[in-house]
Order: C-alpha cells, then structure tokens, then sequence
C-alpha cells in the first residue's frame, strides 16, 4: 500500500503562478503545449512538485543560443536498432505497434533514448499508418499514411510552433525545417477533418528525418 507521505506534492496553476511570479494564463499555456507536465482533472490542471523543478531546470539549463534559434541543437548520429512489436500506454488507453526502432543520441552533450513505432489507425475518414517518435518515454510526433500509402509509401506530420499550434501557410516556419519536405498536410492526407496547415513529408523509410523532426519539436517544448 502507498503511502500519503510518499506521494508527489500536487500544486494548482494558481498555486504555480504564484510561485514562479507569472499570471495563471501562462501557467496554462506552457501545460496545454506540454513544456511543463501536468495532468487534468475534469477541466482543471494540477501539476506535481517534481514536474515543476525539471521545468525549472531545463529552462534554466537552455542554451539561449539554441532558443533564439540561431544554433541548431548539435548531436551525434548513430543506428536505428529493430526492436520488434510493442505495446504503449497513453492516458486512456494501450495502443499496439508492429514493429518499431530505438536510437540514443547524445544532443548538446546529454544522452536522449527515441524510439519510432509503426501501427495502423483510423484517421481522416479511413484506416491509415500511423508512426510516432517519443524521447525517453515521451510522445513528440505522430504522422499519418497518405492516401496512397501503398504505392507511395508517404508519410505526413504537422508542423507547429512555440506556442504549440500548427503552422498555417502563411505563418513563419520555425528553425530547422529548411532541408525537408514541406507542403500541407492536406496534399497527401485528405479526408474529413484533415489538417490544412504545413507538414513535412516524408518515406515510410526514412527513420533520420521523422527524428530530426522529433528533435526540432523537443528544443520547442524545452525538453532538449
């Protein structure tokens, strides 16, 4: 049996707020775009203690070079290793992968474990591919099957920026993404509900590029 005492500190976003000197609004905005872990209750935020000192560190921690984004977050390339099928448990349910590839990369002199699973889920109107990148446990993006995955073998994920909405045609495309792919999500995944903002595309093979984009969005979100 637990005990109380064992049990992590659970702090409101109020209780946040006052703590770090900000107003609750930003509290709020760095939960909902995961930079700070939290977990809802209904439709109320509760934080745990821990939580919020690895916030504090690793934003005490970032280079600020890294986040004017005028450096690229620097690291060493090594293989992907098969590691089979696997199971993952999200919030509310456990999602099955076929099969799947892990990789450590040493980014900005620390070690970060990513793995990339492979699945099929329904999506935009029909049953797609599925593939998503986690760091160390951590889901950073998914992306989905074209609708000519079969002949094509393409792959879609969207972009987004600091504040953790999608990019818009229009908007300015964050550091990083100059060498990829780039048209809208909608251009190969088409179905009700489809996104109509900015993705990179890329093959069902191409493992380095579905990381780099994993690695881009882990330096948004400060976990790198």
């Amino acid at each position: 049996m637990v005990s109380i005492a064992n049990l992590p500190q659970i702090l409101t976003s109020d209780e946040i707020a006052d703590y770090l000197k900000v107003s609750s609004d930003a509290v709020l905005k760095e939960l909902e775009n995961g930079c700070l872990r939290g977990f809802k209750i209904g439709s109320e935020w509760r934080c745990t203690d821990a939580a919020l000192l690895d916030y504090i560190g690793k934003n005490m921690n970032s280079s600020l070079i890294n986040r004017s984004g005028s450096k690229k977050p620097e690291y060493e390339s090594t293989s992907f290793t098969e590691i089979g099928e696997f199971d993952y448990q999200w919030p509310l349910a456990s999602e099955h992968f076929e099969n799947g590839y892990e990789t450590t990369r040493k980014i900005n002199g620390r070690t970060y474990t990513f793995k990339i699973g492979f699945t099929d889920r329904q999506a935009a109107g029909q049953m797609r591919r599925r593939v998503v990148v986690w760091m160390d446990n951590w889901p950073l993006v998914e992306f989905a099957g074209s609708n000519n995955y079969e002949s094509d073998g393409l792959l879609a994920s969207v972009i987004k920026v600091e504040s953790g909405k999608q990019l818009r045609p229009s908007g300015k495309m964050p550091d990083g993404y100059k060498d990829f792919h780039i048209a809208r999500y909608d251009s190969i995944v088409q179905g009700p509900y489809a996104s109509r903002n900015l993705a990179i595309i890329v093959s069902k093979d191409d493992l380095e590029s579905m990381l780099r984009h994993a690695i881009i969005r882990a330096e948004l979100k400060n976990r790198i």
